[in-house]
């Protein structure tokens, strides 16, 4: 489990996936988009790397998975 927060409102979500895929899934889903077998291909080139997070549009999630 890893939590996504959303930068612009402080929401925050839980996925069981990798931090990765979570924090890709969270700017989908914020886009109305939940076809999941093409996320990586829509939306990978999209997430930032950070020393310690990963950040997709305004999404943000831990590498280690921790939560906020």
């Amino acid at each position: 489990m890893c939590t996504v927060m959303n930068l612009s409102t402080t929401d925050k979500q839980s996925y069981s996936c990798t931090p990765r895929e979570a924090v890709i899934a969270a700017y989908a889903q914020s886009r109305n988009d939940w076809n999941t077998w093409d996320y990586d291909k829509r939306y990978s080139e999209l997430v930032e790397e950070g020393q310690h997070t990963f950040l997709c549009g305004d999404f943000s999630v831990f590498k280690d998975g921790r939560d906020f």
